[in-house]
């Protein structure tokens, strides 16, 4: 593996040519395997960057990097050659997982965390929320001085934009047609309070934020609106990404539920 006379990585050599589309003839599929009994034999580690064996080859913590691989990925079709930035190889094809491309620390961007949000939990954040939500990941990970695991940039996701205890929740509401505008009746908690609520728009959403406006005294503008489903199920839950003006600033909130309406209007709430 070296030494003075300039003997060549057999396993290095093997996988560049590999990476051309040229057989080696040589069984690689199950690196780790490789790795352990190398060490095992040696007594010696394997650097995180070693080509293609590293635990870090195929992860890419640079903002523009995750950018980069995460637009590869999302164009990339089954049976298609390879060709995604700073992949020489499909991590697959050695018994790697995606798991391990994309991770988040604090020189990540916005793509890096939409794509680990989107991978493991089914949040396909629109744009506009991504660039909301990428300084507040950035500052997370410098308090922390370390990696930010899927499961904790998920729970900032939900502290951020979903809310939780003592956030108005909504109660019982009904909308009417009338006079070609759509009219909404909605109860509205707040703690041990109950509040009736009535606004008028075009459509469910935009009578909500009137309602709203008129109860809270500000000037409410919807600004962005997106939502999917979080599976192909006939009883998936739908996700609802909503922005608002709010007397001059931009606020997001996000709404979950089975019903779409009700999703939408709890990230109304949410957002206010």
């Amino acid at each position: 593996n070296g030494e003075r006379t300039g003997n060549m990585d057999i396993v290095t050599m093997a996988m560049n040519l590999y990476s051309q589309g040229v057989d080696p003839q040589l069984k690689l599929g199950q690196m780790d395997e490789i790795i352990h009994t190398v060490k095992e034999c040696t007594n010696l580690p394997v650097h995180p960057r070693h080509p293609y064996a590293g635990e870090l080859v195929f992860t890419a913590f640079s903002g523009s990097h995750q950018d980069a691989i995460k637009k590869c990925l999302a164009r990339r079709e089954d049976g298609r050659a390879w060709e995604v930035a700073y992949l020489p190889i499909d991590p697959a094809d050695i018994g790697r997982s995606y798991q391990e491309v994309i991770r988040i620390n604090s020189q990540s961007g916005k793509g890096g965390m939409a794509y680990v949000l989107e991978r493991d939990f089914g949040l396909a954040l629109p744009r506009w929320l991504q660039i909301d939500f990428s300084p507040v990941v950035q500052a997370f990970a410098e308090q922390q001085e370390t990696e930010v695991e899927p499961q904790a940039l998920y729970q900032l996701f939900q502290q951020t934009y979903c809310g939780g205890e003592g956030h108005w929740s909504l109660g019982k509401y009904q909308v009417n047609r009338e006079d070609n505008a759509d009219k909404l009746q909605a109860e509205l908690r707040d703690g041990n309070s109950l509040h009736k609520l009535t606004g008028t728009g075009t459509g469910v959403v935009a009578s909500f934020v009137d309602a709203m406006q008129r109860f809270t005294g500000k000037q409410i503008v919807l600004v962005e609106y997106s939502e999917h489903a979080l599976s192909h199920s006939a009883d998936a839950e739908a996700v609802c990404y909503i922005q608002l003006n709010i007397n001059g600033d931009r606020y997001c909130g996000v709404g979950r539920s089975h019903d779409i309406i009700q999703a939408s209007l709890d990230g109304i709430l949410r957002a206010i």
